[in-house]
């Protein structure tokens, strides 16, 4: 039941009418006067009156108790104030007025009334809410401010925050499992630094204020750490072969996996723990144990607090083994400021970390997970068929020297003089020396492929592949645009960045309309090739 601003009460009047009975007798009866006795039926109606009562919702956990001091209060006392049900001092202190208050908000919502919020009236609050907050860092804070809040799908959370040129300013968010994402954008409503996820960092280069959004997908309780800090810390030092040094402990790596769920999400398994770091989208491995879903994650064993880091402080190259060096922070309160170091090198595995059987190849706009396109052509294909267990052959085109305005591919890029394609059973790898957004002209790398039905289940990170329908590929990526196809039928656009390469499509040729939502996928491609400038 949705708050309101004025609750009604009704007050019900029962009038009880009192009846007099009066009785008349005569002092003394004459002698000829015969007496005859009187009969009388006095006739009673009564009314009763049947008070329904409408059984109170039960309240679930508390999420905050009188005597409490702290962000979730906080949080409670701004929503409580926002929905009209009292003007209480937002200082995080849950004190009497605070109780009085939530008692009234639990009367008003028809729940049992204990004085102590659940979540699901921490939620009825927030959608009833639609002020935005500050957030205000200083010297007191040291460095970092954290706030709590409740999002849902359409009804985002928005923060002000000021920050200083030099600075870097940072936001994590902690739910239960992944659930809400962060975006900033500047006052002009230009989109800053890399959202989507439940980190996200920049450095500040112009002082000004900022615009914080924090969404979900479905109802959820976050807590969010806002952190302004300067720091320029020393040079980490590289790991030897096989080892993980993460704040100073040292420890060898015993195994190594990929997380297909996200794209180029490598992990490596010590005695401590787990490291999980991405080069792209980041996958579900480290927020399944207890992480927070950022581009680096060290997840200790017992469960205690780990590490995060953001992508911009990552320095790492993929290639047979997984080489670099970042920036990480504990996490917990009064930690935001303080940096610390994690260096790495391990080999590079292809078997998905989720034990499957499949292949660890995912389809991505920036590769096919196991390898990145720019790679050197023979990396390239080592790492792919090194995943394809028992493929056939390749059918290898060779390097072929061509006029890029007229050749069997098509027509190329200019400056482009050398391609190769090579299919491996289902999948087609194709490679360049033409300028593209992931290498310069002159280079041989790897720039495209192109994975049709067959013996491997090739799939995009949302698991859909050749095979699927269209409707199936629109509902699993729901960022995807349908348009007429750039080789005919129609494409599904899952990623199409302008004046960038990294293009992910999936082609249905038969559909005659981007509506043709049942017409089967024939093809998934991923990155950029001659015919497709």
């Amino acid at each position: 039941m949705a708050p309101t601003r004025h609750s009604r009460r009704f007050l019900v009047f029962i009038a009880s009418a009192c009846v007099f009975f009066a009785s008349c007798s005569s002092e003394e009866a004459a002698p000829t006067t015969v007496l005859v006795p009187v009969s009388t039926t006095t006739s009673t109606t009564t009314t009763s009156t049947t008070t329904t009562t409408t059984p109170l919702t039960a309240n679930g956990a508390p999420i905050a108790f009188e005597g409490d001091r702290n962000e979730t209060v906080l949080a409670l006392q701004f929503l409580i104030n926002c929905s009209d049900y009292a003007q209480l001092t937002v200082d995080g202190a849950f004190g009497p007025a605070s109780l009085a208050a939530v008692e009234t908000v639990q009367i008003d919502l028809g729940r049992e009334v204990t004085g102590a919020p659940d979540e699901e009236t921490f939620a009825i609050l927030a959608r009833a809410c639609s002020d935005d907050r500050r957030v205000t860092i200083d010297e007191a804070d040291e460095g970092e401010q954290v706030v709590v809040g409740n999002v849902a799908d359409g009804d985002p959370d928005l923060y002000f925050i000021r920050a200083e040129e030099g600075q870097r300013m940072s936001v994590v968010l902690e739910t239960e499992g992944r659930g809400a994402f962060v975006n900033v954008r500047t006052a002009d409503g230009a989109a800053l630094g890399r959202g989507g996820s439940a980190t996200w960092a920049a450095d500040i280069e112009s002082e000004g204020d900022f615009v914080v959004e924090i969404s979900g997908v479905a109802p959820v309780t976050y807590v969010a750490t806002f952190a302004l800090n300067v720091f320029d810390p020393d040079d980490v030092e590289a790991a030897d072969d096989g080892r993980i040094v993460v704040a100073g402990l040292e420890s060898t790596v015993s195994e190594s996996c990929l997380d297909t769920s996200g794209e180029a999400s490598y992990v490596a398994e010590t005695a401590l723990g787990h490291l999980a770091l991405t080069t792209g989208r980041i996958g579900n491995f480290a927020l399944t144990r207890g992480g927070v879903g950022a581009a680096v994650e060290f997840l200790f064993r017992d469960g205690s607090p780990g590490y995060y880091g953001f992508d911009l402080d990552l320095d790492a190259e993929v290639g047979d083994q997984v080489v670099g060096t970042g920036i990480i922070f504990l996490r917990g309160d009064g930690n935001a400021n303080e940096p610390l170091g994690v260096a790495f090198r391990f080999d590079r595995a292809v078997t998905p970390c989720d034990g499957s059987s499949g292949t660890a190849i995912v389809l991505a706009a920036n590769g096919l997970g196991i390898v990145d396109f720019g790679a050197d052509p023979d990396e390239a294909l080592g790492l792919v068929r090194s995943a394809l267990v028992g493929a056939s052959p390749n059918v290898d085109s060779d390097w072929v020297t061509i006029d890029n305005l007229s050749n069997e591919f098509g027509v190329c890029r200019e400056g482009t003089t050398e391609v190769r394609s090579v299919q491996i059973d289902n999948l087609t790898m194709f490679f360049t020396n033409g300028g593209t957004s992931f290498a310069s002209e002159g280079t041989r790398h790897f720039a495209g492929y192109t994975a049709v039905d067959g013996v491997f289940p090739f799939k995009t990170n949302q698991s859909v592949g050749s095979g699927e329908t269209l409707g199936q590929v629109l509902a699993a990526h729901p960022d995807a645009v349908a348009a007429a196809g750039l080789t005919g039928g129609v494409d599904a656009f899952i990623t199409s960045p302008p004046g960038n390469d990294s293009w992910l499509r999936a082609t249905a040729d038969d559909a005659s309309s981007s509506t043709d939502t049942g017409s089967t996928i024939t093809s998934v491609s991923g990155g950029r090739f001659c015919d497709e400038s």
